[in-house]
C-alpha cells in the first residue's frame, strides 16, 4: 500500500492536488489526524505545526442536537466554560444544510495565496440530500480548493461520490505495530497485549477502550458467554441495565461481541465444523440486533439481554 504522505508529497510536486480526496480506513486508524497535519503542511510546509483555526479551512461534521446547542448558550450567558465533549449529543447525520453551508465556504476567496479547504468527517454520516448537494460540487469544482472526506465506510457513499475522488486508504495496524504504539501512547497500561488484541489495529479504539475501562468491561462480558444453563439472569439484567446512558460503553460492547462472535465462527470454519454456518449466521443475527437500536431505537437493555440469550443457545447446542 502507498504511503498517504508520500501521496500527497507526490500530487502536490506535480501540481494535481486539486480537487477531491476520499481518505478512508477504519476506525481509529488515523485519519483524523493525517487529515489535521495535511492542513498544516498545505498552510505551513510543516506537518507537525499546531494549527487551531485558519481562515481557509472548514470543517463539517455531524453537529449538536438543537437541545445541545440551546445548553451550549445558556452555559455561555451564564458565563460557565464550555469544553469539547465527544460525548454530547449530536444528529445521526450530515444534513443537506451543512454541506450548503461548506459549499458557500469554498466559494470565497482565499484570504492569502493558499487553498481552500473543506473537510467532511465522517463523509458517509452524509443522508441522501446531503450527498447529492456535495455531488454537484464535486462534478463543478470550484478553482484552488481542495475537498477532504474523511470515511469509514467506503459502501455507504454513492458510487458517483466514490469515482470523483482520489483515494487515501489508511490501514490498521498489525498487532506488533499497535502494541509499539500502545507502549508509546498509553505508558500506563498495564495489559497491553489484551488491548491491542481487542483494538483490532487502531490506535484510536485502543485509547477508547483504555480511558472507558474497557478492559474490565470485556472481563465482565466474558463472564456471560456460557451455555443457557449457567446463564445468571439476574446479573445480566444488571450488567444490560448499565449501558442505558453510556454510549460510549455500548459501542465498546459491540465491538467486543461482534468481534468474539466472530472469532468463533473462524475457528468452527478451520475445523470444519457442522456448526459453522449456525454461527455465521448468529453473527449476521447479532449486528442485525444491534443496528436496530440506531435505525429503530430499539432498547438497549433488551437488544443486549437478547444477544446474549442468543450466544449462550448456541453455546448450548455445540
Amino acid at each position: 500500500m502507498i504511503n498517504p504522505y508520500e501521496q500527497i508529497k507526490t500530487a502536490v510536486k506535480n501540481g494535481k492536488l486539486t480537487g477531491s480526496w476520499l481518505i478512508c480506513g477504519p476506525y481509529g486508524v488515523g485519519k483524523k489526524d493525517f487529515v489535521t497535519r495535511l492542513c498544516a503542511y498545505l498552510t505551513t510546509g510543516n506537518w507537525d505545526a499546531q494549527i487551531s483555526f485558519h481562515p481557509d479551512i472548514k470543517w463539517i461534521e455531524r453537529s449538536l442536537t438543537e437541545e445541545e446547542k440551546k445548553e451550549t448558550v445558556k452555559s455561555i450567558l451564564a458565563g460557565k466554560a464550555v469544553e469539547e465533549n465527544t460525548q454530547r449529543a449530536r444528529k445521526k447525520e450530515i444534513t443537506v444544510d451543512d454541506i450548503r453551508e461548506g459549499l458557500k465556504f469554498l466559494s470565497l476567496k482565499s484570504s492569502g495565496t493558499h487553498l481552500r479547504i473543506l473537510i467532511i468527517n465522517l463523509a458517509d454520516d452524509m443522508n441522501e440530500n446531503a450527498a447529492n448537494a456535495l455531488l454537484k460540487m464535486l462534478e463543478e469544482p470550484n478553482d484552488n480548493t481542495l475537498i477532504l472526506l474523511i470515511c469509514q465506510n467506503m459502501g455507504k457513499l454513492l458510487p458517483t461520490i466514490r469515482s470523483r475522488c482520489r483515494k487515501i486508504m489508511m490501514r490498521a495496524k498489525s498487532e506488533p505495530e499497535l502494541i509499539n504504539e500502545i507502549k508509546n501512547q498509553i505508558p500506563h497500561c498495564k495489559d497491553v497485549e489484551l488491548l491491542a488484541s481487542l483494538s483490532e489495529g487502531s490506535i484510536g479504539l485502543a485509547k477508547d477502550i483504555y480511558a472507558n475501562k474497557g478492559i474490565e468491561l470485556y472481563q465482565k462480558m466474558l463472564s456471560f458467554m456460557v451455555p443457557i444453563s449457567q446463564m445468571d439472569i439476574e446479573k445480566l439484567s444488571l450488567f444490560a441495565d448499565s449501558f442505558q446512558k453510556d454510549e460510549m460503553a455500548f459501542s465498546l460492547l459491540r465491538v467486543f461481541i461482534s468481534s468474539w462472535v466472530s472469532l468463533r465462527a473462524k475457528k468452527e470454519c478451520s475445523k470444519e465444523n457442522l456448526f459453522t454456518e449456525d454461527w455465521l449466521n448468529l453473527f449476521d443475527e447479532i449486528n442485525r440486533l444491534f443496528n436496530e437500536v440506531n435505525s429503530l431505537y430499539t432498547d438497549k437493555k433488551q437488544t443486549i439481554m437478547n444477544v446474549f440469550f442468543k450466544i449462550s443457545q448456541r453455546l448450548s447446542n455445540d
